[in-house]
């Protein structure tokens, strides 16, 4: 392959990339490849690194043609000067644009010879180096309210917008997930988003926590829901299926009428116009499993109500608190062979990040067997150990913990 056309290859992915058009040609010199290059700022410097990082990584696995064309393309394009190293902001709103850029560009000047596979090699192992290098690239949600743009912060949950959706729309929402799962924290932001206050009361056990009451020397104890009810607000009632039924009577008619009868002295109140309602369980309303045995079964009234929205654990959420790409698949194959084998294990954001805190701290093993694994009995933990397929430093250390004596 000629020097000229590894330039090809490389200029039609930077044409890509910035918008721009430079032409290809046979006569193409070292000062014209230093323009086209000079033209996209850092890029060059993240493509040098990406295929210095991808030939080592596949020197040995069948890859040897087009592992010897990179390093070529390596050798024939050489940075200017005055290139610097790329800000998140040039690397790119999206690790899905760098990703099907690339693979694009290798399935046009090879479609003969790259099958699927590689292709979807390629594009981990590029959203891998973009995540090893600048971590997780959030994504940028506004909303605007009264005419203000307003910015949602932090890390978004896949289903943040569909809830969101629900919610300004007036429309109330059950969200039904496994524990740790993140519906509290997408919550409060969906009435960031919103520009509403956010109201959150647990599982209700008695009436008069819901609806408030007048104490011995005729004072009305005011709740959260009869604050969101009567100021406007969110409202999230969470674990609603661990709620007596009668709470859940309460809520339906404040949802369906827009009005509710409070306790003397308050009494008849319409709800003002701003009140949303959100609710949350680990079940989806139909009574206790063997994971969740506290749990009420939901009449249809009830679910009727809602929109009923699937939270599961989030792959970005989990990649952004492990901090590292390897732990946090890690723990998604840990979670995943425990419950194929019926082990109940909870693997949440909160046990991910604190898992990657403790390893500066502890050994593997020892932060494993604290933040992980946490007292399960040895054979429970080499059946999940055996369940999960791929094979690093973590999997070592929970085969190690399943042999301890």
């Amino acid at each position: 392959m000629e020097n000229i056309e590894m330039v090809k290859m490389l200029i039609r992915f930077y044409n890509m990339q910035a918008g721009c058009s430079i032409s290809a040609t046979a006569k193409m010199n070292q000062e014209a490849v230093e323009t086209c290059l000079s033209r996209i700022g850092g890029d060059p410097v993240v493509i040098k690194n990406h295929i210095r990082k991808w030939t080592e990584e596949h020197k040995e696995d069948g890859r040897g043609e087009l592992v010897g064309r990179f390093e070529e393309c390596l050798e024939a394009i050489e940075v200017p000067s005055s290139a610097a190293v790329p800000t998140e902001g040039q690397v790119g709103a999206s690790l899905s644009i760098i990703e099907n850029a690339v693979a694009s560009i290798i399935a046009q000047t090879q479609a003969e010879k790259i099958e699927s596979e590689i292709i979807g090699n390629v594009k981990q192992t590029i959203q891998d180096f973009i995540k090893s290098e600048y971590g997780v690239i959030e994504r940028k949600i506004n909303t605007v309210i009264d005419g203000v743009p307003k910015k949602v912060e932090g890390v978004q949950h896949e289903k943040f917008e569909t809830v969101l959706k629900f919610v300004a729309n007036n429309e109330p929402v059950f969200l039904t997930g496994p524990a740790g799962s993140g519906k509290n924290v997408l919550c409060k932001q969906v009435a960031e988003a919103l520009g509403l206050k956010f109201y959150f009361t647990n599982a209700v056990t008695q009436e008069y926590k819901l609806t408030g009451f007048t104490d011995a020397i005729g004072n009305f104890q005011e709740t959260q829901f009869y604050k969101a009810f009567t100021q406007g607000g969110l409202f999230m009632l969470d674990e609603m299926d661990a709620s007596i039924p009668e709470v859940l009577v309460i809520l339906n008619a404040a949802i369906a009428n827009r009005y509710f009868d409070f306790p003397a002295p308050i009494g008849y109140v319409e709800a003002h116009p701003d009140f949303r309602v959100i609710a949350a369980g680990n079940t989806i309303g139909h009574g206790a499993d063997y994971e969740y045995v506290g749990r009420n079964q939901l009449d249809g009234a009830s679910l009727d109500r809602f929109a009923i929205v699937k939270i599961d654990y989030s792959v970005t959420i989990e990649n952004s608190v492990a901090l590292d790409v390897e732990l946090a698949d890690f723990c998604r194959e840990f979670r995943k062979s425990a419950s194929k084998a019926g082990i109940q294990v909870i693997v949440s954001y909160r046990a991910i990040g604190r898992l990657a805190k403790m390893l500066q701290l502890l050994s593997i093993d020892e932060a494993l067997d604290t933040c992980l694994v946490k007292g399960l009995e040895k054979d429970d933990i080499h059946i999940i150990a055996d369940g999960i397929r791929t094979r690093n430093k973590y999997r070592e250390a929970l085969v190690r913990l399943s042999e301890a004596a």
